[in-house]
């Protein structure tokens, strides 16, 4: 009373009304839900420890703690209680569960266990470690420990939205788990990780708690800037400057302001110290302050766009920015007295003012001799404490020799009521290789 179901090997029992319910039909039915389960358990996952079953050293003894394993021929193993065994000095031993007349035993011999090919159904075990005494006291090896691994490389959510790949992909053989979602175009990464440890979160990222990096945290790949505020974010940026200049930015912005929010109170800290003991170190907040509690070092350069307090022995950015400027301008005199020969710059009328636009004319002028190529113009424009702006005005400028060439630039001082100084350095290529350089300087008043 038994048939075979279409494209399957495992036989059940049908029922009748009126007919003779025998033990052979039960045993029957017993055997088709064992064997679909022996059949799910065979392909689903290798045999193993599902959970529990540690092996454990305690007072020169060995512990086996309760847990639950698979065979290989998908018997479930278990191990109820706690238990406790002792061993002689020299002995080492593999520790199993084993099915065997019937019920889950665990084992200890002194032999290796058999190569998962050698193993039997009638006798499958499932190593759970390795214990050895010596000179009274136990040890326990877990390295040898037969742990369940899923089959699958690819576990689906039923509604499809995502998943998780385990092990390689796609050409990337390190790659050991990956987490995808779904998306228009199908499955793109979430979160992956490499046999070496190396993660990646691929999608932008909320931290609840805190978060300790054992190893560098790389941006990989820079976004777009958001076309609003995202605060307390971090995120590498990719900018296109007016000039059309290109740069990234790692950017670590503090919270959004807002109507009723005091931007001085949205801040972000450089510090040291723990709770109770913290000292600032850098301290910026919404409101564009920084302050620096402690000495401040300048190596180079400076530039200034806002007011600034004192600092210690009477030195200010703004007058350090001041000594800049100065050194800059004598600079360019001198280098316009050593250089004005073969090519020269002049200034052609005088600059007209239009609220903070300053606009002039700068003439430069090749000798009879020399043709001068490839000239690049660069202006800076500095102000009373602080440099204003620096840009290219003029590129690739190739000059016959007795040669003008006329260029009318119109520059923002940034602000009306200042005196500004425009400084232009320009540079090219003569005929016999070396460089040729002219400077102008010239004041204007807005």
């Amino acid at each position: 009373m038994t048939q075979a179901a279409a494209g399957s090997q495992i036989r059940r029992p049908t029922y009748q009304e009126g007919r003779l319910l025998e033990a052979a039909e039960l045993q029957a039915e017993q055997r088709s839900r064992t064997d679909a389960l022996t059949r799910h358990e065979q392909n689903i996952h290798t045999p193993g420890v599902i959970t529990g079953l540690q092996v454990t050293a305690a007072a020169g003894n060995v512990q086996i703690q309760p847990g639950l394993a698979v065979d290989g021929s998908g018997r479930y193993l278990g191990l109820d209680r706690l238990l406790t065994t002792s061993l002689s000095d020299g002995e080492d031993v593999t520790v199993s569960i084993v099915w065997r007349q019937g019920a889950a035993q665990i084992e200890l011999s002194d032999r290796p266990p058999p190569a998962p090919a050698d193993r039997t159904p009638d006798a499958w075990p499932v190593v759970l470690g390795q214990a050895a005494r010596s000179a009274g006291k136990a040890t326990v090896r877990a390295d040898a420990r037969e742990e369940l691994q899923l089959r699958a490389t690819t576990l689906s959510t039923p509604a499809g939205g995502s998943r998780v790949l385990l092990g390689g992909h796609g050409g990337r053989s390190t790659q050991v788990l990956g987490v995808q979602l779904a998306s228009d175009a199908g499955f793109a990464d979430a979160t992956t990780v490499d046999a070496d440890g190396t993660a990646r979160v691929c999608v932008d990222s909320s931290v609840a708690d805190a978060v300790y990096a054992a190893q560098p945290v790389v941006l990989d790949t820079p976004v777009s800037p958001p076309p609003a505020a995202v605060p307390w974010s971090l995120y590498r940026a990719t900018v296109t400057r007016p000039d059309q200049t290109v740069v990234e930015q790692l950017r670590l912005e503090v919270g959004e302001v807002k109507s009723g929010v005091d931007p001085h109170s949205l801040e972000l800290l450089v510090m040291q110290g723990g709770t109770g003991a913290e000292q600032d170190l850098l301290h910026v907040d919404a409101g564009t302050t920084v302050t620096i509690p402690n000495n401040l070092t300048v190596e180079g350069f400076t530039t200034v766009t806002g007011t600034t307090s004192p600092l210690p022995g009477g030195a200010t950015l703004s007058s350090l920015a001041a000594q800049e400027a100065d050194l800059l301008a004598m600079a360019q005199v001198i280098l316009n007295r050593l250089t004005n020969t073969d090519l020269q710059a002049t200034q052609v009328g005088t600059p007209t003012i239009a609220g903070s636009q300053v606009t002039y004319t700068l003439r430069l002028t090749t000798s009879a001799t020399t043709a001068v190529s490839g000239v690049a113009v660069y202006q800076t424009v500095i102000g009373p404490a602080q440099l204003i702006s620096h840009q290219f005005i003029a590129q690739g400028l190739n000059l016959p020799a007795a040669s003008t060439h006329d260029i009318t630039q119109t520059t923002d001082a940034g602000a009306t009521g200042l005196t500004v100084t425009i400084a232009v350095l320009a540079i090219g290529v003569g005929q016999d290789g070396q460089p040729r350089t002219a400077t102008l300087q010239l004041q204007a008043s807005t």
